[in-house]
């Protein structure tokens, strides 16, 4: 099939790590024998970069359209979001025509790009099924005038949650679970596997007699940097490996590590620790857990329906985000006991299996066949 991806998230040479979990998808889509094209959109006000040489392999056609955002506030009746909103519209239905492009459906990744793909491609009479990943929805209803958000999301076929929260708020929006697919994110499991922790450590001149705690993620607030910093500081011999950017950036001295990386690097990195801690407080389906969980690190995250979608208990701690005490206890309780750790590794690496990236491929592409079966048929999915 020809397949045409929507999305605002994509890697480009300038940010090669925006957007990983949606090419790692669409690069699978390619590997099943499909022709997928992919129009990403980007905002002219973002700062510049330097560029790399390459973000990966990129078995797609990939379209770039630049859109001006004024992000998203409200002014009376008005959100500024409609700006952006208004000009990658005018940016897809620019590109379908330039280019000609042939499609047998369209899959946009998160709502916001649903709705836009919806508004610019409607004439073409295709099916339009979307990927909800965001941490919430709700949020993103005050962005539209309430009437055009329930027109745009009634025209989408089908919608993949992340989430078992994701697809409850797609319920209560009105939208039949029958035209919705529950389904994890997931991961490659050829470039996340559990690589020998003594030679990343030397690789990526870690220390070798430190108990290592992993963060992968923006550090902001939610997602919680700080309470990782704050709860490792009150340990002995452990120290804390942060990969990411943001303004909660953490220092001191239990700070062995402090970088955004690219994607090939993460999965070396999680190998140097002992331990993954995300006390997150909203998800939509996290890649940081499944990638570490691929690795064979036990997990300290959050008591939060997203995250325990995800976890085990065989291989995991779930607290109070908030709770740093809590979030201590939970490492302290892993690191502290050798055999405990050995096991919940073998248990995560064990569970990961349930969660690979070629499969989850396999499965949206099965469910999106058998909707637009169903919708030749003349059935109602």
């Amino acid at each position: 099939m020809n397949i045409l991806v929507i999305s605002n998230n994509y890697p480009s040479l300038e940010y090669p790590a925006r957007g990983v979990f949606v090419y790692n998808l669409v690069q699978q889509f390619c590997k099943l024998g499909h022709e997928v094209s992919v129009i990403s959109s980007k905002n002219i006000l973002s700062s510049k970069r330097k560029k790399v040489k390459t973000y990966g392999e990129e078995n797609c056609t990939v379209f770039r359209t630049k859109v001006v955002s004024a992000s998203n506030m409200q002014i009376g009746s008005f959100n500024t979001y409609k700006i952006a909103e208004l000009s990658q519209i005018k940016g897809i239905e620019k590109i379908t025509k330039k280019h000609d492009l042939e499609f047998d459906f369209v899959y946009a990744h998160f709502m916001m790009n649903g709705i836009s793909a919806v508004n610019a491609l409607k004439n073409y009479n295709k099916p339009f099924f979307v990927a909800i990943g965001e941490s919430d929805l709700i949020g993103l209803t005050k962005m539209y005038p309430r009437d055009y958000f329930e027109q745009s999301i009634k025209q989408i076929r089908g919608f993949i949650a992340v989430s078992n929260k994701l697809k409850k708020q797609l319920i209560d929006f009105g939208i039949s679970e029958n035209r919705i697919f529950m389904k994890p994110n997931a991961v490659d499991l050829t470039k996340f596997y559990k690589r020998n922790k003594v030679e990343m450590r030397k690789k990526y001149k870690l220390p070798l007699d430190l108990k290592l705690v992993a963060f992968v993620g923006r550090f902001l607030p939610h997602k919680g940097p700080l309470r990782v910093l704050e709860a490792v500081q009150n340990l002995d011999n452990v120290g804390a490996l942060f990969m990411g950017n943001g303004p909660q950036e953490p220092s001191g001295s239990s700070v062995v590590f402090k970088e955004s990386v690219p994607s090939y690097a993460i999965p070396e990195l999680l190998s140097a620790a002992d331990i993954f801690v995300l006390p997150t407080q909203r998800e939509g389906s996290c890649n940081a857990i499944a990638e570490a969980i691929a690795c064979g690190l036990p997990v300290v995250s959050s008591k939060i329906s997203e995250v325990m979608d995800q976890c085990n208990p065989s291989f995991s701690i779930l607290v109070d985000p908030l709770d740093v005490k809590a979030i201590e206890s939970a490492i302290d309780t892993i690191i502290s006991d050798e055999e405990r750790r050995e096991e919940m590794s073998m248990k995560a690496l064990e569970y990961s299996k349930n969660f690979e990236i070629g499969e989850r491929a396999a499965s949206i592409l099965n469910f999106i066949e058998g909707a637009m079966e169903e919708e030749v048929n003349g059935n109602e999915v």
